[in-house]
């Protein structure tokens, strides 16, 4: 047992580093090549586990040469647009200017149910606000409404309004962020006093969260 156990580990360590080092993410948004690299690597990892008479090499190596492999690809398909283009797959228009383009869907083996059901998941619930929808390598759907479809700006509306930034979470169940807070521009001694004037200490707030424009928000901890 603890040899299925020590195998287990390194094996996963082993992956972990890979995975790292290839910069993978997430499943749905892989290109063809990084998924077959996955699958292999993920059959290619189980045989030394489920089979104790496999050297641990056996599975080691073939990781390190997926890698390796996956590495060199990613740098060649950058820097050789000929490769990239016999081996990277192209972003296919399928809806351009309100209209489907049946060869364009038959090609990518899309329905028209598939589609529409994808528009729909964009909140697009009719194909003529589409200026163009598009298929992405990594099998995700673009969509650009046309501009008689598309919110107001506040450019558009002459409107200067501050600008936000983004939520930065200083405290989380009771425990202070100091690199976000450093982030926000703030200090422990901002945050002192912001508590102090709530009534409150970190142990007791659950959420602070605060964007660059000096907005806060505060959720106490339910007491029991």
């Amino acid at each position: 047992m603890l040899t299925i156990l020590l195998r287990t580990l390194i094996i996963y360590l082993t992956l972990v580093v890979t995975m790292r080092v290839m910069g993978k993410r997430q499943l749905g948004e892989l290109e063809v090549s990084e998924l077959v690299t996955t699958l292999l690597l993920s059959e290619v990892a189980s045989l030394p586990i489920t089979n104790q008479d496999i050297p641990l090499a056996f599975a080691i190596v073939p990781v390190l040469t997926l890698m390796s492999l996956e590495v060199l690809l990613s740098g060649l398909l950058l820097h050789v647009p000929v490769l990239k283009k016999a081996l990277s797959v192209r972003p296919t228009i399928l809806i351009r200017h309100g209209k489907p383009d049946a060869a364009a869907m038959k090609k990518s083996r899309i329905s028209a149910e598939e589609l529409f059901s994808h528009l729909r998941q964009k909140g697009v619930s009719d194909p003529d606000q589409v200026e163009y929808a598009i298929a992405e390598p990594n099998g995700q759907l673009s969509v650009a409404l046309r501009a008689t479809e598309r919110q107001a700006t506040t450019r558009e509306l002459g409107v200067d309004p501050p600008e936000p930034g983004i939520m930065h979470l200083i405290i989380h169940d009771g425990v202070i962020n100091d690199r976000n807070l450093t982030l926000a521009g703030r200090d422990r001694r901002w945050l002192d006093q912001l508590l102090a004037a709530h009534r409150l200490t970190p142990d007791r707030v659950f959420l602070l969260l605060t964007d660059d424009g000096g907005t806060v928000r505060i959720l106490p901890r339910r007491t029991s």
